[in-house]
């Protein structure tokens, strides 16, 4: 079958190479949301620091690689000796904020939070694989419907611990979120929410009898220290505390990931008082993601992953051709441009640095958390904030307009809400319940480069627009 040419031919990779201007000048020319009048509040990325433009570009002309992972000190591969250490260091400098030190964690940067979740799936069903399994049930997963896609369904999916890739459309409401129980999705167990959005102890426990009762005897636990939609913090050391219990109680195993994608970079920043551990303070957790590309001032990408020392090992594979012999990692081959700017620029902001970086978002955050209280006190049932993290720079919020959300024309294309470019997901109705039907929510993301001067026309034209329809 013949392709038809929309493009004249342009797209074919020409047999004469030549110099064009114009084509740099697209580059260069490329508009980042970031920078516009009025900003998404949708996206969790920030403008860069223009100073450190030079050293990507130099670190680019250099292709040096970041294969393997360094922070055991074994053998890495040669000529790359330099990164490697700087790669240690900025992951300990990272851990060290999360109660980790270089005797207890290893880990490596990767290509986003999702690769680093899916490495710790990875190393938890290995681990687990290697634990007593009387019923051969296999594996159970445990976590929230607030969890991010790449758990579930697209990091079990690919590691064969579930085979779903999609919620069924519920006959009631319309929306996709019923879960069919059947052999594609049965590792998979859901545990309900309270009103705030954090993992349910109480249910996580009845959730986990029900699973030990159909005969399961292995369990991975993944928690969220901020959830994409809520901001949401799961009780990492309570869960953890469980753990133990059950471990004593009916003699199964457990392993526990953190997916710290955004909090990672703002929780132990703001927490000052430790009542909200959420990494290797908490003796549970075997693992733990986090995303310096989102609050960690590095280009996209920028995940990080870490564990407890000697997990890592569980993956690792006999390579001939690597020196060393041995590759622990997803990845493979990786930039270097993310662990190098780590390295350099938190030993140049310091702790305090990013501590008022994370309290300037907050500070933000909480403007227009006033300003919609405010203005909407009236209208709960059209404009209402959910309860939003005092660590994480979040705020969900129902906006009802029509139908119990915002209509494409208003919020996509030219609409009058475009620009900010509000995605919209659900949370249950019902906490406890993962598959009662869900409302639909936004999420606010303030990030350093918003202002009060935002926040303000933000409300402003939502007003406007709520008026127009005449819901106020």
């Amino acid at each position: 079958m013949e392709t038809k040419d929309n493009n004249k031919g342009q797209w074919r990779w020409p047999e004469q190479g030549s110099y064009n201007p114009d084509h740099i000048t697209a580059i260069t020319g490329l508009p980042s949301p970031y920078e516009l009048e009025l900003p998404p509040m949708c996206y969790p990325g920030t403008p860069l620091d223009a100073g450190i433009l030079g050293v990507v570009l130099e670190l680019m002309r250099k292709q040096l690689n970041g294969i393997g992972f360094h922070t055991p000190g074994q053998m890495g591969e040669g000529g790359f000796d330099g990164t490697q250490d700087m790669e240690r260091r900025a992951i300990w400098m990272v851990a060290g904020m999360l109660g980790g030190t270089p005797e207890e964690v290893d880990g490596y940067f990767c290509g986003g939070g999702t690769e680093a979740n899916l490495q710790g799936l990875y190393i938890g069903r290995q681990f687990l694989r290697g634990q007593s399994d009387p019923n051969h049930k296999g594996i159970a997963i445990l976590c929230t419907p607030l969890a991010h896609y790449s758990i579930f369904f697209k990091g079990t999916n690919i590691l064969g611990l579930t085979n779903r890739d999609r919620w069924d459309r519920c006959h009631h409401c319309g929306r996709p979120h019923l879960l069919s129980k059947d052999e594609d999705t049965e590792h998979l167990h859901l545990v309900g929410v309270t009103e705030a959005g954090e993992m349910n102890l109480e249910h996580l426990h009845q959730v986990f009898l029900t699973a030990f009762n159909e005969g399961y005897r292995q369990f991975m636990v993944v928690a969220t220290a901020g959830t994409c939609l809520m901001g949401s913090i799961d009780p990492i050391r309570g869960i953890g505390q469980w753990i133990t219990k059950m471990r004593q109680e009916y003699g199964v195993e457990f392993y526990f990931h953190v997916d710290a994608s955004f909090g990672g970079f703002t929780i132990p920043f703001m927490d000052q008082e430790g009542v909200c551990p959420i990494g290797f303070s908490v003796p549970e957790v075997n693992s733990i993601t986090v995303d310096a590309d989102k609050m960690g001032h590095l280009p996209y990408p920028a995940g990080i992953f870490m564990c407890r020392k000697g997990l890592q090992e569980l993956v690792g594979l006999d390579v001939a051709y690597i020196r060393g012999h041995r590759e622990y990692t997803v990845s493979g081959s990786r930039s270097v441009i993310a662990p190098v700017l780590a390295w350099e620029y938190y030993q140049r902001i310091g702790v305090e640095g990013h501590r008022n970086y994370v309290h300037k978002c907050l500070e933000t955050r909480d403007y227009l958390l006033s300003l919609l209280k405010e203005r909407f006190r009236n209208h709960p049932e059209v404009v209402r904030a959910l309860p939003c993290s005092p660590f994480v720079n979040f705020l969900p919020l129902v906006i009802n307009i029509e139908g119990g959300g915002i209509p494409d024309r208003i919020g996509d294309g030219d609409g009058a809400l475009a620009p900010y470019h509000l995605r919209s997901d659900g949370i249950p109705t019902d906490p406890m319940d993962p598959f009662s039907c869900p409302q639909m929510a936004y999420k606010l993301c303030i990030m350093p480069h918003h202002t009060h001067k935002h926040m303000r026309r933000f409300v402003y034209d939502l007003e406007k627009v709520l008026r127009s329809e005449g819901r106020i």
